[in-house]
């Protein structure tokens, strides 16, 4: 979806009866603290990376210091097995899934199971007796691409699907009206958030992005790694 198509929808929409209209570099600020928060609702960019395992390393965090491209990283071991193709691009919003070299689920953060790896942080996985035969996949929410406020070119595409226009519209036009302040501009703020998680439980309970059961196993039985 092109962002000038996002622009127009929120200033002929939500803020259509506001001064909004020269306002763009605003406007885009509020369009990625949305994306933000439909992206962490939502399995809308789902991403997986293959680490390589290291008997004196049990902190595994997935930065790009620690990518097999990034050759300008003084780090010495680069457990990240990304490749020029898919490079590993820092965009990790959590982690969702832990699977094997063979796809077996991989339990997490259960003390009572002595295989369980554990999650120290929003992108830091712990491997208890970490083997330097094994390699281990990590699945996990990706972040969306930042927009610039400045950015000229309004014909750039941004990566949402249809069904989540008017939630990403809607909270737009909260986040203004929260700025603008005053009783009135709080008023209308609360209706607006109100509005965008009635939005997202509808898309919720009418299954519009799909349902996949397993899209741990099944992506890695596409790829060829089961």
């Amino acid at each position: 979806m092109k962002l000038e198509h996002i622009l127009d929808t929120i200033k002929y929409g939500e803020l259509a009866t506001t001064s909004w209209e020269d306002k763009d570099p605003q406007i885009i600020n509020f369009i990625n603290l949305g994306l933000i928060q439909l992206y962490s609702r939502f399995p809308i960019s789902e991403k997986q990376v293959l680490i390589q395992q290291y008997p004196q390393i049990s902190l595994y965090r997935l930065s790009r210091e620690f990518a097999r491209t990034n050759v300008t990283s003084p780090m010495p071991h680069k457990y990240i097995l990304d490749t020029p193709f898919e490079p590993f691009m820092n965009d990790v919003m959590f982690i969702t899934d832990i699977c094997s070299e063979r796809g077996v689920p991989i339990p997490l953060n259960d003390t009572n199971d002595p295989r369980s790896y554990f999650l120290t942080s929003f992108d830091t996985l712990q491997i208890p007796n970490a083997n330097e035969h094994e390699t281990t996949f990590i699945l996990y929410r990706a972040k969306p691409l930042y927009i610039s406020p400045r950015v000229e070119d309004k014909s750039i595409d941004i990566y949402i699907p249809e069904c989540l226009l008017e939630a990403l519209t809607t909270y737009v036009g909260f986040k203004a009206m929260q700025s603008i302040g005053g009783e009135e501009g709080i008023t209308q703020s609360q209706t607006l958030l109100q509005r965008f998680d009635q939005l997202c439980n509808e898309v919720i309970t009418n299954n519009l992005l799909g349902n996949n059961v397993n899209p741990t196993n099944l992506k890695l039985r596409m790829r060829g790694f089961v």
